[in-house]
């Protein structure tokens, strides 16, 4: 009998105990609420842009995000690599200057600056397909000639495209987890002769930090456009985090080729519907 008593005493407490936690819990999370994620807070940002003439064609997320920053190095490759991928190493190479080498074969030309960053030019007249006339083709065509000169195409994601007369524009920026790593690219002007160019500067991630960051809310982000006059009369049509590597930390203002590695750091997004966008940290 006593037993039962001290059973339902026990059971008691742990009701109240966790009532006491789960109040606790909420008051927590009421005081440290950033007034900066609410509905109010969000659209009077979108009036304030309103004004500015930058639309917002898309949802503003509110959630709190925690991500890992990463460690990053571009990707590098050799002129004769790049011969050897490109035209099985019958190309002739040249160095006009040390961070410039020059690779060609016929019709196509190849610029490798820094060899990090590799411009593709086919200047062939003849057209080796029917007119390019659906996205699915044009992108069929881009990976074909990615994997053909043994490029990695697991990581990659397109990022934006469009069209002008026959000719398919292709953004691609690579992803991790899911998410863009910036500053990295590449990209394809494509017609019925196939890839016409190809200009590529690529990150590879090397690790991934265990301690997270949390990333300045999306809504107080936004507001770092108002004084941008490069993005009024603009509509915003995606808004999503990414990774973002900025060589311009390293001192690489007028040639970021020349960066080598650093970290990629928690960052929004915001992409426009004419192809542009920019990237906003924490710092």
């Amino acid at each position: 009998m006593e037993w039962n008593k001290i059973k339902k005493i026990l059971i008691i407490a742990l009701v109240i105990a966790n009532i006491i936690l789960f109040l606790y819990i909420q008051f927590n999370d009421l005081r440290l609420k950033d007034e900066s994620t609410t509905r109010e807070f969000t659209n009077e940002v979108i009036s304030m842009l309103d004004k500015k003439n930058i639309n917002v064609d898309t949802k503003i997320p509110r959630k709190i995000n925690k991500l890992p920053s990463l460690f990053v190095e571009f990707q590098t490759m050799s002129e004769d690599k790049i011969n050897a991928d490109f035209f099985n190493g019958e190309g002739v190479i040249s160095r006009p200057s040390t961070d410039l080498a020059e690779i060609s074969l016929g019709d196509e030309y190849i610029n490798l600056v820094n060899n990090r960053r590799i411009y593709y030019e086919n200047r062939v007249k003849k057209n080796n397909f029917n007119k390019i006339n659906s996205l699915d083709k044009a992108q069929e065509i881009a990976k074909r000639f990615m994997l053909d000169k043994k490029f990695d195409i697991r990581d990659i994601f397109l990022s934006y495209y469009r069209i002008e007369d026959d000719m398919y524009i292709l953004n691609y920026t690579k992803k991790h987890e899911n998410l863009p790593v910036e500053s990295s690219y590449t990209n394809f002007i494509i017609d019925s002769r196939g890839v016409v160019s190809m200009d590529r500067l690529w990150l590879n991630v090397l690790d991934s930090s265990e301690q997270k960051i949390t990333l300045y809310p999306a809504p107080k982000a936004l507001l770092y456009l108002l004084n941008k006059d490069e993005y009024y009369d603009k509509t915003i049509n995606k808004i999503s985090p990414c990774f973002y590597f900025n060589p311009e930390d390293q001192g690489y203002i007028e040639d970021i080729t020349r960066a080598v590695n650093g970290r990629a750091i928690p960052a929004w997004k915001i992409e426009f519907t004419d192809g542009e966008y920019t990237v906003i940290d924490n710092y």
